[in-house]
């Protein structure tokens, strides 16, 4: 055997060896694809350990013996695509076709599972973003509110309790007029307010431009610095409420016409969903074009055949895509209502025959029928009402659940509309669930379906509170029966019917409670939003939009509609005049006249008498002391100040000042009594309380000019003044007191000083002090003659009298000596039976300095 035959028997056994001994358990190589790669493989990882390129070239002429090509081999695999087949993705267990779909429908409803809990994790973490979002920008604003000046929000005259407005404002906060600290959103609430209110002041003097609309600025203020994190925003209400109130304020209709008023409402809310469900159906045709094949062609039936042909993709061959395909006439026609866009309704009712087949009323087809329904509904219901509820009966007999029910749907749907038919209406919302997949949809139904024609109410009978469902089975004389149309569905029932859910139904417990309020300001059921927004702590961010959303109501008249449900109570308890009187209490230290603003519109609330508004206005001089800003100048007129605006007639403003006046006298209030009365152009009255004021101020200060002294002095003075206006004995009286306290204000000023001599001469002006013994008993008879102030202060004056006499008896003047021994004996007399109000020490302190001089 040569050399070479040698080491190739040593390759090969070397190679039987390399195969047998590897650790991972390979078989032999077999004449296949799949074991002649593994092989190769092998060899090729041992040998390319040691980087030999012997031993490589020894390893191919091994496979080369084999009769195998490495170059080739290393080409096919590379090239080697695998396709896996079904039975690799689902194991069938059996050769049962039933049994096999059975498995499969498991493993897709599994995958299906899988794939919903991953958008729910994706969902839940988004979720959890914007609420870390949302409260840190909750957390911001009330760090920034606790750290402002506090406002006097918790001043008492507030009926309701816990209602804070410390924290409502959103957004940063910013510098406002006396120094507190409010968002951007209020402060732009609050110069809407002003806006308005000058606005309604000036037509009320007869003057001035038309009155913004109030919706329309409050929704501007809020649109422009409302946080954007949540998924239903303040100023989509704001919207809301603008299309709702759009009809009426065109046509210039008040809350007075009644349920011409009502149905105005009505009609503006259905047309804010209609507007709003042609935006989702532009909307799902963009996002589906080649579904919704919608072209170039303006046509706006092609718009809602394109929707349709996306939202019933699942139900095969449409009619509108191919000839013989499910009818969407019906469906046309109910998505045209819906809509709004009429036209397109009628036009698809062209091609629904069912109805004058049959021999509908008056002979007219289904089109005609629904031209004089959008027309005047209720004229129609009272003409073909009991034929129509005959047609929705007839259908629901007929219904089968297992056919098709993309045309029997519709066609009752629209039938029961037509009709005002609520009962058939709810049967076949549960017959097919799906036919309103939203509550826009449904509240849409449920609006079209309101009769708010007295004439028209009274067929068949109410209601009430709620709606009654049929049923599965009917009869032809159940429910409306033959010659009579359908119950009336009123307003008052629809509203029954969705407060039955409650707020954490409709507002997804409480995480979305905007959503709630746009269910009742759809069912105006505008009070009821207000107390939702104002008492409901799952609305406690939107407080600040709650109290201007009740303003904008007032400006707007509708409050006085009176359109919640009387059965369904008080809403929350709620007092709206004592809600905007407590907003405006957080405004009392830091801005008088804005304060004023919403106190004035508190009365207006509580029915704007003279009761009311002086209240508040009381309550706001007590608080702020701001007489200047809120009565003007002050002086004998009260001209200006921030009342003008809201009492504008003189005259009535007068009654005003006087009338609070009188109350803050009762209400041991000299202050504020005071000023209104000065204001009021009584000036004997303000006199008065000044007197009784300055002979206190006397005693407390010992004379001194304090600041309150220096108030008083000269309030005092603008009063004698407009008394000497117009005079008489009485306020002559009060003159005179006036000018007696300040002399004795300055006798105590003087004796606190040490200058008795300055006293003396004082003393010697008060007509009613002795001088002489021939004065004694006519000076008794003044003393009794003086006004109370004034003799308050008798025992002070003697005391410092007696006082300076004893002082000036070191004076070596004989004469004076003898002067003031005749006054000290005066005095003696004088005092003996003057008054109960001259204590003890008077007496003792006279009859020492007489003792000085004997």
């Amino acid at each position: 055997m040569t050399p070479e035959q040698t080491d190739w028997l040593s390759l090969v056994h070397q190679t039987n060896d390399l195969v047998a001994q590897d650790r991972h358990g390979y078989p032999k190589v077999q004449r296949d694809l799949t074991g002649l790669l593994l092989s190769s493989q092998s060899a090729r990882a041992r040998t390319s350990r040691v980087r030999s390129q012997d031993e490589q070239a020894a390893a191919t002429r091994l496979l080369a013996m084999q009769g195998f090509d490495a170059g080739r081999l290393n080409q096919d695999v590379a090239m080697l695509e695998l396709q896996p087949t079904l039975e690799d993705v689902f194991h069938a267990d059996t050769t049962s076709v039933e049994d096999y779909l059975q498995q499969i429908q498991d493993m897709t409803i599994l995958t299906a599972i899988q794939e919903a809990q991953q958008d729910t994790i994706m969902s839940f973490e988004r979720y959890m973003s914007d609420c870390m979002n949302r409260d840190w920008a909750n957390d911001k604003a009330g760090l920034f509110s606790s750290v402002a000046p506090f406002t006097g929000l918790s001043a008492g005259g507030s009926a309701l309790g816990g209602l804070s407005f410390g924290s409502v404002a959103r957004g940063d906060t910013g510098a406002f007029a006396g120094g507190a600290k409010l968002g951007p959103q209020e402060q732009a609430y609050v110069a809407v307010v002003k806006q308005l209110t000058a606005a309604a002041a000036a037509a009320a003097a007869g003057g001035g431009a038309a009155q913004p609309d109030p919706i329309t600025a409050f929704g501007a203020a809020c649109e422009q610095y409302e946080d954007k994190s949540p998924d239903t925003l303040m100023s989509n209400c704001w919207k809301l409420l603008g299309d709702i109130l759009s009809i009426a304020q065109g046509k210039g209709a008040t809350p007075a016409q009644g349920t011409g008023y009502v149905e105005m409402l009505l009609q503006g809310g259905r047309n804010h969903l209609q507007s709003g469900f042609a935006a989702h159906m532009r909307s799902v045709v963009s996002r589906h074009r080649s579904t919704a094949q919608r072209g170039a062609d303006p046509d706006p039936l092609r718009d809602v055949q394109a929707y349709l042909a996306v939202k019933f993709r699942d139900k095969g061959l449409l009619d509108i895509t191919a000839p013989g395909g499910v009818d969407t006439t019906w469906a046309q026609v109910y998505y045209g209502l819906r809509s709004g866009m009429h036209d397109v309704a009628l036009r698809a009712a062209e091609r629904a025959l069912d109805f004058s087949q049959r021999g509908a009323a008056g002979g007219g087809s289904v089109k005609q029928l629904l031209q004089a329904w959008l027309g005047n509904a209720a004229g129609f219901r009272s003409s073909h009402g009991a034929r129509m509820v005959q047609e929705c009966e007839r259908l629901l007999q007929s219904y089968n659940q297992k056919q098709g029910q993309l045309k029997q749907d519709y066609q009752l749907l629209v039938y029961a509309l037509m009709a005002g038919d609520s009962r058939s209406v709810d049967t076949l919302f549960k017959l097919s669930p799906g036919l309103f997949p939203t509550m826009e949809d449904y509240i849409w139904v449920k609006l079209s379906l309101v009769n708010t024609a007295p004439a028209a109410a009274g067929a068949g009978s109410s209601l009430g509170g709620g709606s009654s469902s049929w049923g599965g089975s009917m009869s032809p004389s159940s429910g409306g029966g033959l010659g009579q149309g359908a119950p009336a569905y009123t307003l008052a029932a629809l509203q029954a019917e969705l407060n039955r859910w409650g707020p954490k139904y409709y507002s997804k417990d409480g995480a979305e409670p905007l959503l709630f309020l746009t269910v009742l300001l759809l069912s105006l059921q505008f009070k009821r939003g207000l107390a939702f927004l104002l008492k409901s702590d799952m609305a406690k961010a939107y407080r600040l939009d709650g109290i201007h959303l009740a303003l904008a109501l007032h400006f707007t008249g509708v409050l006085a509609c009176n359109t919640d449900d009387p059965a369904a109570g008080a809403p929350l308890d709620l007092s709206l005049p004592d809600a905007v009187a407590s907003f405006g209490r957080r405004y009392v230290a830091s801005d008088s006249s804005t304060a004023l603003q919403y106190y004035m519109l508190a009365a207006e609330l509580a029915g704007g008498g003279v009761k009311e508004q002086g209240k508040l206005f009381r309550e706001l001089l007590v608080q702020s002391k701001d007489y200047g800003t809120l009565l003007g100048g002050g002086g004998a007129l009260g001209s200006g100040g921030a009342i003008q605006q809201f009492v504008p007639d003189p005259k009535q403003r007068a009654n005003l000042f006087e009338s609070v006046a009188y109350d803050c006298q009762i209400n041991q209030q000299p202050d504020e009594a005071r000023e209104l009365f000065m204001a009021a152009q009584k000036p004997r009255a303000a006199l008065r309380i000044i007197n009784q004021q300055l002979s206190a101020a006397i005693h407390a200060s010992k004379g001194a000019v304090t600041e309150s002294v220096a108030v008083l002095l000269s309030r005092g003075q603008a009063a004698v003044e407009a008394i000497a206006a117009a005079p008489d004995p009485t306020s002559r009286r009060d003159a005179e007191a006036f000018q007696q306290l300040q002399l004795i204000r300055q006798m105590v000023e003087l004796a606190g000083q040490g200058q008795w001599d300055k006293v003396l001469q004082a003393s010697s002006q008060l007509s009613f002090i002795p001088t002489e013994k021939a004065r004694i008993e006519v000076c008794k008879l003044e003393v009794r003659q003086l006004d109370d102030s004034v003799r308050e202060r008798m025992s002070d004056v003697l005391q410092i009298l007696a006082a300076a006499i004893s002082q000036a008896k070191s004076s070596p003047d004989s004469r004076m000596l003898s002067m003031l021994r005749e006054r000290v004996a005066c005095l003696k007399v004088f005092v003996l039976d003057l008054d109960p109000s001259i204590t003890p020490q008077v007496y003792e302190r006279i009859n020492a300095c007489v003792r000085e001089f004997s």
